[in-house]
């Protein structure tokens, strides 16, 4: 681990931030005391966009619902999400048709 200073730091940033993409890790100064460490954090988990129909079924199948509830989720599933992979945009066209 490398140790800079405050100043290095806000001068040279450019260049630290490459060194820290590349796996350096910094020790930064301010008055020569010790003020924190620089690492680089692992980037975050894209999140997942579109979740499968049967994942989703799996997932609700012992959510506490009342009666009314679960028929409206029933008929949500059977309206809105098939197993089948398609165009969204589609589908929205389709219910705009009805």
């Amino acid at each position: 681990m490398r140790t800079i200073s405050q100043r290095e730091l806000r001068n040279d940033s450019g260049r630290i931030l490459r060194e820290l993409r590349d796996g350096e890790e910094f020790e930064v100064t301010i008055n020569g005391e010790s003020f924190g460490i620089l690492t680089m954090t692992p980037p975050p988990a894209k999140p997942q966009r579109f979740v499968r129909a049967d994942t989703l079924r799996a997932l609700y199948a012992d959510a506490p619902l009342s009666a009314e509830q679960a028929d409206d989720w029933k008929r949500d599933v059977r309206e809105v999400f098939d197993d089948e992979v398609d165009d969204p945009y589609a589908r929205a066209s389709r219910r705009r048709e009805r």
